[in-house]
């Protein structure tokens, strides 16, 4: 396995990261870089040449088209591609711009403005693209906030080559794919004071611990209230019947003396 390369400039993120806007689904867990590469159909090279000028009201009616470069995995495709869903940034538009190239464990800042991926590209950017093929046409891979499309300057960029790495080490045996893991960090390491290799150890230190913790976890029981029952009220003591009075006492008698005799 080679040792890593490192060969472009740190580049500021034109624009500043949005608010965080979106709900993936309950437990989605965001892949580490090596996963994004072992799960792409296409990881492509490639630059954004033309399409939809702006955001369009139906996100499925706005498009880039793409002229490849390089496929670092798959096949090259023959002509240039063209993807829905995404569309040009316009005059002025600081969304589109290249993100900080050795950010390798965030998305392009434009993933946190509401999509959950970037679907915004400048005319004329070159762009590592991950992909996959979903109903005949080509998608991004790796699903919300990871690294399907990234602004590169060149095919020696520290991006594109830590790719082309994660894509060799893929395809390895789990216990091979280890074990270079390990030697490409420990190599990386002895280098800690260049910014692009301190960036590609951190990364691939990522990849060996594994996938994330989920960003969203299943939601918490709804806890209900205790019902406290009204104490009982204590039943009224009956009313004393009032003494009768000798007329009455008089009127009982003659009434109980009437059923004893009766009968008789």
């Amino acid at each position: 396995m080679r040792i890593l390369a490192s060969a472009l400039a740190l580049v500021l993120a034109a624009a500043p990261a949005a608010a965080f806007a979106c709900s993936p689904a309950p437990g989605y867990s965001l892949p580490t870089n090596l996963e994004l590469a072992r799960t792409a159909d296409l990881v492509l090279l490639g630059e954004v040449v033309g399409g939809t000028a702006g955001a369009a009201l139906e996100p499925q009616a706005a498009k880039i088209e793409v002229r490849p470069l390089a496929a670092l995995k798959g096949l090259m495709p023959t002509g240039n591609l063209v993807m829905p869903g995404m569309y040009l940034a316009g005059p002025g538009d600081d969304a589109g711009g290249a993100s900080d190239p050795l950010a390798f464990g965030e998305a392009h800042p434009s993933a946190y403005s509401g999509a959950c991926i970037r679907r915004i590209f400048p005319p004329g950017a070159r762009v590592l693209f991950f992909l996959e093929r979903v109903d005949g046409e080509w998608a991004p891979a790796g699903g919300p906030f990871s690294r399907w499309a990234e602004n590169v300057e060149s095919e020696t960029a520290p991006w594109v080559q830590l790719a082309s790495f994660y894509i060799e080490a893929a395809r390895l045996p789990e216990a091979e794919r280890v074990a270079a893991l390990q030697e490409q960090r420990e190599a990386l390491s002895v280098h800690q004071d260049m910014p692009e290799a301190a960036a590609m150890a951190a990364d691939i230190e990522r990849s060996l611990a594994g996938p994330a913790a989920p960003l969203k976890g299943a939601p918490p029981p709804v806890e209900q209230p205790a019902i406290t029952l009204p104490e009982a009220e204590p039943a009224p003591e009956p009313e004393q019947a009032p003494e009768p009075s000798d007329a009455e006492a008089d009127g009982l008698d003659e009434v109980q003396q009437g059923i004893d005799s009766f009968g008789d």
